[in-house]
C-alpha cells in the first residue's frame, strides 16, 4: 500500500479501525449451493405455499429430524480468564432421534421420538399429524402440506404407501436438494441444541429425552417464541 502512496500504519492500527467498523475475526462456515436445477421453481412454489397458509387456505407444516446424542456438542460459553471449562463425556455414546413437524402459522409442534431415523419413525409422525390436523375416515377440510427434505425415508415404499392412504387430505412437498436454509424448523433444532444438548452431559439417554421433551412442552406454551424462531413472527 505504501508503494501506492498510502501512509504506512501498524497492524494494531488496522485492527483498531476494523473493530470500529464492526469487523470481527470469525471462523467461516462451509456453504453448499444447491445443485438442484429446479431450485428457483421449488423455492418460488414454497413462497406461494406460505402465502396460501397465511390466507388460511392450507395447513403448512415443515418437517425434519434431529439427532439426539448422549455425547454433548460443544459451543462457546462464558469462562473465567485463565481457565478452560471441561465437559465430561459418556463412556459410550447413545443416540435417539426426534421427528418434528412445525406449523408455519400457529407454531404448534408435532413430534415423535425413535431409536432409529427410519421410515417407521417418519410414518409414526405422519400418523400423529393426521390425528392432529385431519382425522377421520373422510376428510373435507383444508389440505395439509408437509414440507420435507430429500432424505430417503421421506420417499421409501413404506412412506409412499402411507401417503397414498391419506392422499385425500395430506401431500408432501420436497425441498430442493441441499437447501436446509429453506426449512424453518432447522432454526428450532439449533435452538434446541443450544438450550438443551450442548455443553451438558446427561447421566442417561432417558434423562436427555426427558430434558428435550420438557423443552418442547415449554415451547407448546410459548408459540410466539416458536414463530419468532422459524421466522414467521408478526
Amino acid at each position: 500500500m505504501t508503494e501506492e502512496g498510502y501512509i504506512q500504519v501498524s497492524a494494531e492500527t488496522v485492527r483498531r479501525h476494523l473493530r470500529r467498523l464492526a469487523y470481527r475475526v470469525l471462523r467461516p462456515v462451509l456453504h453448499i449451493n444447491s445443485p438442484d436445477p429446479e431450485y428457483q421453481r421449488k423455492a418460488q412454489e414454497l413462497e406461494e405455499l406460505k402465502a396460501q397458509a397465511r390466507r388460511g387456505e392450507i395447513i403448512l407444516l415443515f418437517e425434519d429430524e434431529v439427532d439426539l446424542n448422549l455425547l454433548p456438542g460443544i459451543i462457546r460459553c462464558w469462562t473465567r480468564r485463565g481457565e478452560q471449562r471441561k465437559i465430561p463425556t459418556p463412556g459410550q455414546n447413545q443416540k435417539r432421534y426426534a421427528f418434528g413437524a412445525v406449523n408455519f402459522i400457529s407454531g404448534r409442534l408435532t413430534r415423535h421420538f425413535g431409536e432409529h431415523k427410519d421410515s417407521t419413525g417418519f410414518c409414526s409422525l405422519i400418523e400423529q399429524v393426521v390425528q392432529a390436523y385431519c382425522p377421520g375416515e373422510v376428510w373435507q377440510g383444508k389440505r395439509v402440506v408437509l414440507v420435507v427434505d430429500n432424505y430417503i425415508i421421506h420417499r421409501s415404499q413404506q412412506t409412499l404407501a402411507l401417503l397414498e392412504r391419506y392422499a385425500d387430505r395430506l401431500c408432501v412437498m420436497a425441498l430442493p436438494t441441499y437447501s436446509p436454509k429453506l426449512n424453518p424448523i432447522e432454526w428450532l433444532w439449533k435452538y434446541l441444541r443450544r438450550k438443551v444438548t450442548h455443553n451438558h452431559l446427561y447421566e442417561s439417554i432417558t434423562l436427555l429425552l426427558e430434558a428435550v421433551e420438557a423443552f418442547f412442552r415449554r415451547l407448546d406454551d410459548n408459540l410466539a417464541e416458536v414463530l419468532s424462531l422459524i421466522g414467521n413472527s408478526a
